[in-house]
């Protein structure tokens, strides 16, 4: 039975970590998908309210419906293209899911006004932060990590802005987490 040095443990992280990368250049796509789609729904929403429409909030359950049905779709032809899953793969789609759970009770507690939308945009925002600064510290991808950072300082801001203002912090949130880490990862080569 041979033993393993502390040299290859080293190798085989460094190479877990290789593999997970490649696979999150692969994944770049869920990435600039919900930063666009988050993008347009958060500032489609802020011109709503801005010409007074009375259902300004619609452009939110029909991209994330959109968004969520694109998703499926593409994380099944990934999970049929994917030839290895590292451990390192699992602990992201972990917290993303996690992430999903949460977002889900958020949204559930303020359709039942348990919670306000004044205070689910900041702490959705806080939540975009986790999700990215994690799968950044994991991946040693620092422009996640940095976006994770911004989306926690935004967060703070979007407590003490006037209303209608947090969509816009929202739209930036997404930008500096989701779309400028997501190229980065897509031009990878």
């Amino acid at each position: 039975m041979s033993t393993m040095t502390e040299q290859d443990s080293m190798r085989i992280i460094r190479e877990m970590i290789a593999t997970s990368k490649g696979n999150l250049k692969e994944n770049s796509f869920f990435y600039l998908l919900w930063g666009w789609l988050v993008l347009v729904a958060s500032l489609s929403h802020y011109f709503l309210i801005r010409i007074e429409y009375e259902h300004a909030y619609l452009p939110w359950p029909i991209l994330m419906s959109l968004g969520g049905i694109v998703s499926v779709i593409q994380g099944i032809r990934l999970g049929k293209r994917s030839t290895v899953v590292t451990v390192i793969d699992k602990a992201i789609m972990h917290l993303w899911w996690g992430f999903m759970v949460v977002l889900l009770i958020i949204l559930f507690m303020t359709s039942y006004q348990k919670i306000d939308w004044t205070s689910a945009y900041p702490l959705i925002i806080a939540m975009y932060g986790l999700g990215t600064f994690v799968s950044g510290g994991i991946l040693k991808f620092k422009p996640l990590v940095y976006g994770g950072i911004a989306c926690w300082v935004i967060s703070v801001v979007a407590f003490f802005v006037a209303p209608i203002n947090i969509l816009l912090l929202t739209a930036l949130s997404v930008v500096v987490s989701y779309l400028v880490p997501g190229y980065m990862l897509k031009s990878r080569g």
